[in-house]
């Protein structure tokens, strides 16, 4: 059983999803864009249609979902140290970090009063981030911004939605496309492959957990990005292949098994990005 199964379907049975009141659980269901766990979100769009804003709405909701499943929503709840998901793509001493993460990106419920805030722009295939190879074909859905705010004005950090993310099956499907349940079609049937349980939420978990502002607000020390400043943020490890969650496993290996062939300042697992979306999924 892949590791959203084992995660999200154990959980969701014992649990449930909330999008206020931790201690009664509620039935899993998108929530609608003005009452997301993103409150601020709906006044930062740029370049969104409304039909984007509503799909958005919900994956921004299920990653916070996500997001709060891993982080526990009492205090036996949560991943655990031996929990398949968390070593699947964590060290023991990456608990605090990863948990302090996921309980931020959960805590942004307060429209009064929200932690933390950013923007989201709704990208075309000309863009320069968003556009297709020469004779191939386009393959990124998002990216993000992960310098620190500049404090000014219109400082806060962007996050950008190709087209790709509105198209793609891994994230047009929500945490509410399939039942909870082991039979066909179901998220807990056997057998399946990571790819088959990746949701619009888990793109957009892991797009949040780039972000400066979040990182900063989870109290993360600072890491050097390689573009020469300093961010609380996470970043997409190098040199473990192109495919994300292969990455993460083999990024949390070799920090297990050979730490010392590690380059000085290599990203550890809690500061990859992939390694947060992964474990939650």
């Amino acid at each position: 059983m892949s590791t959203k199964s084992h995660l999200v379907c154990m959980l969701a049975a014992a649990s449930v999803l909330t999008t206020g009141v931790y201690a009664i659980p509620q039935p899993l269901r998108p929530t609608p864009i003005g009452s997301t766990l993103i409150p601020r979100i709906e006044n930062n769009y740029v370049g969104c249609s409304e039909d984007q804003k509503a799909k958005l709405g919900i994956a921004f909701a299920d990653a916070t979902a996500l997001a709060g499943i891993a982080f526990g929503y009492n205090p036996d709840q949560g991943i655990s140290k031996t929990s398949t998901a968390f070593q699947h793509y964590f060290r023991e001493e990456d608990f605090d970090n990863s948990r302090s993460l996921y309980g931020m990106i959960t805590s942004n419920n307060d429209p009064t009063n929200a932690p933390f805030s950013f923007s989201v722009r709704c990208g075309t295939n000309d863009d320069e981030e968003c556009k297709a190879p020469k004779g191939g074909k386009a393959q990124t859905v998002a990216v993000t911004d992960s310098q620190p705010d500049s404090g000014e004005g219109e400082g806060r950090r962007e996050m950008k939605i190709c087209p790709l993310f509105f198209t793609a099956d891994q994230t047009t499907r929500s945490l509410n496309s399939k039942e909870y349940n082991d039979k066909r079609g179901g998220w807990c049937v056997t057998g399946q492959k990571f790819g088959d349980f990746e949701t619009g939420g888990h793109t957009l978990l892991h797009e949040m957990t780039h972000l400066d502002a979040i990182g900063k607000a989870a109290g993360l020390p600072e890491r050097d990005d390689p573009s020469g400043f300093k961010t609380h943020g996470t970043d997409d490890v190098d040199g473990f292949g192109e495919d994300y969650t292969p990455a993460a496993r083999d990024l949390k290996t070799a920090w297990t098994d050979s730490p010392d062939d590690l380059a000085p300042g290599a990203l550890q697992p809690w500061q990859n990005a992939e390694n947060i979306a992964a474990a939650a999924t």
